[in-house]
């Protein structure tokens, strides 16, 4: 017990070290700070309206005197501080004066104009101070009129500070300590779950230069994200502590380093991702309108659909804050909690493949590359960093509602894992539409794979999953979908008005002149050829896992091929094949006008999305099996799943820019 605890504090004392070494070289990397106008500045702002956009630019009008207020800033340097604003008048009403002020002392004024101008100040260098407050101030205001009863001042398109002395600019001291308590916690938990000491040590620093990129962007080291990041290091290293111990208590025996290293990959990936999605740098896109749908169910406002350009209104399904909801009681920045429920289900989903492929497989070393390009997937962080929370949450039950569907029995006497696997899919079908659809045709093919191509063993389970997919698309039509027949007749409606219209009011056209036809240019409206279509949407599917995770997805589906496996890993992968294709079809055959490809895409991006694991699991198997092939096979092994990671870095670091 003395030697556990010895090495937890070890663990305890690199992180800290290790935290507070990399946010002092990362700060000083890029100490530049920069307002983005485009999104909110946080409780250090003062005199700020919210962020608007005119064409490219982004701008936030100011009142008055508009102020920011940077606790702790490092003032051992100047500081070159520059404005980029437009008096932005109408007609006949007086530019103002504005100023330019810091730490309360006008540096600079200028009369302002209807074109952007730029102003410059210095904050001189004060050795025994830290902190700066920069400060607008505008002489005149004006009413816009109407509606809008806003006191203007100017447009600020952009606001930035850079470090002009030879002394290397530090963080905050509150940010230098949220750095070492957060990785001081990692580092204890990985000494506690048993970790040699060599991997505890390398996963910690890697930990820490990785966190020290948020920690250390934009606005971060200067207000309470510093305590979102500690909270968020706390509760995740004592998950992957829980987990792993609970998992050793329950099998009765220590678990292996890669089963080990697949719960470490996972919490921190959960984690970096959060601090990422969290950041104030980071645009909240749709996150607000999912909390506020939560408020409507928490209120008892279950019922609610969505509009579509075409008119036709759709039922916009409720899972996730059904799930969320009693969650609530524990925060009260809905927009949080549905980031952070959506995240954590995603981390839980991907680190069940590891469990999935060494109870079928029996590949340690492929489960635990599994779950590492399952973190890595470019398509991922699109989605959530674009707020499509019940999109991401909808997919990452499917995927936990297909991996119990692979690994339980399912026998005839397994009743609770028939209830489970219906309350899982039920879920999952009531979480997005697209899930629905895809999760319903995956489930349905790997019925009939169990029961048509895998051995007689797989009779009970084929019927099991049968059972559990019909029962589940009762339960979500009675309860959800089937208060909507409104709504899909409105729907029919507006598609055979469609349809009449674009049959009776069609214009007759007199035959072309010979020759003529063939070199008119298409119409703007006129549908994309459909070779184009497919080649658009392989590109699609491309760039939606990443180069390398489809090279090597695809040496991994020829393996399973070649090796003619029919468990039952191998017959779910091949269900998830059949919705990929039968989908993607539909998605690319049907001529789209070019108004609605938008859209089309966003078909194709909802296929990739649902069936990504499989091409996850596939990628392992052919990383795996190339790095097992010899030297040559494997350095290109290690070169794709370096590059694999090197993307997944790339978008995650794209929500902080």
């Amino acid at each position: 017990m003395m030697r556990l605890l010895t090495r937890a504090v070890a663990g305890s004392v690199v992180g800290a070290l290790g935290g507070a070494l990399c946010l002092a070289i990362a700060f000083a990397v890029h100490p530049d700070l920069i307002f983005a106008m485009d999104r909110d500045l946080g409780r250090s702002a003062k005199g700020f309206y919210p962020g608007e956009r005119s064409g490219q630019t982004a701008f936030a009008w100011t009142s008055r005197r508009a102020e920011i207020t940077l606790p702790g800033f490092d003032r051992r340097a100047p500081w070159l501080c520059s404005l980029r604003f437009r008096g932005a008048r109408p007609d006949r009403v007086a530019q103002p004066a504005v100023d330019f002020a810091v730490d309360g002392v006008t540096l600079a004024r200028t009369i302002g104009t209807n074109e952007f101008q730029d102003l410059e100040v210095t904050a001189p260098a004060q050795p025994s101070k830290q902190g700066l407050t920069l400060t607008v101030a505008s002489s005149l205001t004006f009413l816009p009129g109407g509606a809008d009863r806003r006191e203007l001042g100017v447009q600020i398109d952009r606001l930035a500070c850079r470090p002009t002395g030879v002394a290397v600019a530090l963080p905050p001291r509150r940010a230098i300590v949220a750095a070492m308590l957060a990785a001081a916690m990692f580092g204890a938990a990985l000494s506690l779950i048993g970790l040699t000491a060599t991997t505890v040590i390398g996963a910690t620093l890697l930990l820490t230069l990785a966190q020290a990129v948020p920690l250390s962007t934009g606005l971060a080291p200067y207000t309470s994200y510093e305590e979102t990041a500690v909270w968020l290091a706390l509760w995740i290293a004592l998950a992957i502590l829980a987990a792993v111990k609970g998992s050793e208590w329950w099998n009765g025996r220590p678990l292996r380093q890669t089963a080990k290293f697949a719960a470490v990959f996972s919490g921190a990936a959960l984690y970096l991702r959060l601090l990422s999605l969290l950041h104030p740098s980071k645009p909240l896109v749709d996150a607000l309108f999912h909390a506020h749908r939560l408020e409507w169910v928490m209120a008892g406002r279950f019922y609610f659909t969505q509009p579509m350009p075409s008119g036709v209104r759709f039922p916009y399904a409720i899972g996730l804050y059904l799930f969320a909801a009693p969650w609530s009681l524990l925060t009260h920045d809905h927009v949080t909690l549905l980031r952070i429920v959506v995240c954590a289900t995603e981390a839980i989903a991907g680190a069940l493949l590891y469990p999935m492929i060494v109870r079928i497989w029996g590949d340690r070393l492929m489960a635990a590359v599994a779950v590492g390009l399952f973190n890595l997937v470019p398509l991922s962080y699109v989605v959530v960093g674009n707020a499509n929370l019940t999109n991401a949450f909808g997919q990452s039950v499917a995927l936990v509602t297909l991996v119990t569907a692979t690994i339980w029995p399912l026998g005839r006497g397994d009743w609770w894992q028939l209830v489970a696997l219906i309350l899982l899919a039920t879920l999952a079908l009531l979480s997005h539409i697209s899930t629905a659809v895809l999760l319903l045709t995956t489930l349905l093919a790997t019925a009939v794979f169990y029961r048509w191509k895998g051995d007689p063993t797989l009779a009970m389970p084929a019927r099991s999953v049968l059972i559990a997919t019909a029962i589940a698309v009762v339960i979500s039509v009675v309860t959800y979908y089937g208060h909507f027949t409104d709504v899909y007749k409105s729907a029919a409606r507006v598609q055979s008005g469609s349809i009449a219209a674009g049959v009776s009011n069609k214009p007759p056209q007199a035959p072309a002149a010979p020759g003529i036809a063939a070199n008119r240019p298409p119409s703007a409206s006129a549908p994309t050829p459909l070779q184009i279509r497919m080649v658009n949407g392989m590109a699609m599917n491309i760039e939606a896992v990443g180069l390398p995770i489809f090279i090597l997805a695809t040496i991994g589906a020829w393996h399973v091929w070649k090796s003619q496996i029919r468990d039952r890993l191998a017959l779910v992968l091949a269900a998830w094949g059949v919705a990929f294709v039968v989908f993607f079809l539909v998605g690319v055959m049907a001529p789209v006008d070019v108004p609605f490809q938008r859209y089309a895409a966003e078909f194709v991006g909802r296929i990739d999305y649902a069936t990504y694991p499989a091409a996850v699991i596939l990628a392992a198997r052919g990383a795996t099996w190339a790095w097992r092939a010899g030297m040559a096979a494997r350095l290109a092994s290690a070169v794709l799943l370096f590059f694999a990671v090197v993307y997944g870095v790339q978008q995650w670091t794209s929500w902080m820019a």
